[in-house]
């Protein structure tokens, strides 16, 4: 019994597997082949165009089939097309893939059609470095960058819009100290269109070697940087300080928006107002204080991305805070300066006071040091009578002492005697 279980469980097991590969091969063999003759063009630098065919056996079905591209497995896009073209700057290797699938039935893919494009010829290291650009005022733009390591180089700047035929040059080369570092752009001088992507390449030669080239894809939209606001006037109405100033001429007003700093000569950081409109503004004050302003032009999201300029100069308002700023400055400088005194002289009254509790204790050994450390005055002391035995040093120096008792008198006359004749009742004793 056990047997007949164990092969029915064999068998149902190979039919479950079976089962499994007739799906998968039908599955396999439903999948919708790569798209044929996949090839690219380059119309210029910044123009490239891939082409393809349908893949076998979906040509009658071409209701049903689209076709999905990406650009380095990104940028997917979706449609019946048999080509597509991008605008893009070459700077890299780009990897373009292209597949078809049946939309009328969601369980039929495609296989990948690959295609690559290579990088740009040259070193890496010869590209320039650093590549930015702005819009200072309506129409005009700067494009600047540094040289790459070898500088010596003839750089040339060349540009491309949609609305252009052919590649266009540049016609105004900002130059620094020597080599091209930059251009001018501006619309009644050369053509190009503030309102379009402005794709940019930057080569050079020298000596028979090339600059790889660098391209760029420039949304003037996004890179305004509009000059500084000049302020005009500066005015103080019933404790309100009213700051006015010019607009900008280059750009439309519906474009522009305003932001306001200020603070007081005391304070270290900014009060900022955003999003003014209007070129004026107003705000209360106390009057014993100086006051600092600054305004800076902002282009607005309604023409383009949001993006601020350089702040104007500094103004000021009032002379009455310039004594209490100074004043506040001499406090934070003499104020250390007084904690320092204090404690200096603090800790010298504490040692004289702790010399004065706690006087030095003598040392004895001091007492002594003279008698043992001096050649041949220890035998003028070891020569004397026992009960006589004094130190005296061997310089005969006067030093006046009062004699209270008898017997020392008469040991001082005896050492006298000893000295003068060699006799005397202690040089008795020592014989």
């Amino acid at each position: 019994m056990y047997r007949i279980r164990r092969q029915m469980g064999l068998v149902m097991f190979w039919f479950i597997g079976l089962l499994l590969m007739i799906t998968w091969a039908e599955s396999y063999t439903d999948r919708i082949p790569a798209p044929r003759n996949l090839t690219s063009s380059i119309k210029n630098p910044f123009d490239v165009t891939w082409s393809w065919s349908p893949p076998d056996g979906v040509a009658a079905d071409k209701g049903c089939v689209k076709y999905e591209s990406s650009l380095n497995s990104k940028n997917h896009v979706r449609d019946f097309s048999l080509s597509r073209e991008v605008y893009c700057a070459l700077n890299d290797e780009i990897h373009f893939h292209v597949k078809a699938f049946n939309i009328c039935d969601s369980s039929k893919d495609g296989e990948w059609a690959n295609i690559s494009l290579p990088a740009p010829p040259g070193d890496v290291e010869s590209s320039v470095k650093h590549f930015q650009c702005v819009i200072y005022e309506e129409g005009c733009m700067n494009c600047t960058w540094q040289p790459g390591t070898k500088p010596h180089f003839a750089y040339s700047l060349y540009y491309w819009q949609t609305n252009l035929g052919e590649l266009q040059t540049c016609s105004k080369y900002i130059v620094s100290d020597g080599v091209r570092q930059g251009c001018h752009f501006h619309e009644s001088r050369q053509p190009w269109n503030a309102s379009r992507i402005v794709y940019i390449l930057v080569n050079g030669s020298q000596d028979y070697a090339e600059v790889r080239p660098f391209h760029s894809a420039v949304d003037p939209q996004t890179i305004v940087k509009p000059y500084p606001p000049n302020i005009t006037s500066i005015t103080l109405k019933e404790n309100k300080l009213f700051v006015e100033w010019a607009e900008p001429s280059h750009f439309p007003t519906r474009c522009i928006a305003f932001d306001v700093r200020y603070k007081d000569s005391i304070l270290t950081h900014w009060k900022d107002l955003t999003g003014i409109k209007d070129p004026k503004f107003s705000f209360d004050i106390e009057l014993k204080k100086k006051y600092l302003v600054q305004v800076r032009s902002q282009y607005n999201g309604y023409c383009g991305s949001k993006s601020s300029g350089e702040w104007s100069e500094v103004k000021h308002y009032g002379e009455a805070a310039e004594t209490d700023r100074t004043l506040y400055i001499v406090v934070l400088i003499v104020a250390p300066l007084v904690v320092a005194a204090a404690a200096i002289t603090l800790l010298v009254y504490l040692k004289r006071l702790q010399i004065y509790l706690l006087p030095p204790i003598p040392d004895p050994g001091k007492l002594f040091k003279d008698m043992f450390e001096r050649n041949g005055e220890m035998l003028n002391w070891t020569i004397q009578a026992k009960e006589c035995q004094i130190f005296i040093p061997k310089e005969e120096v006067c030093i006046p002492v009062l004699v209270e008792v008898e017997q020392e008198l008469e040991c001082i006359l005896d050492y006298q005697n000893l000295k003068r004749t060699g006799t005397g009742k202690g040089s008795e004793e020592l014989l």
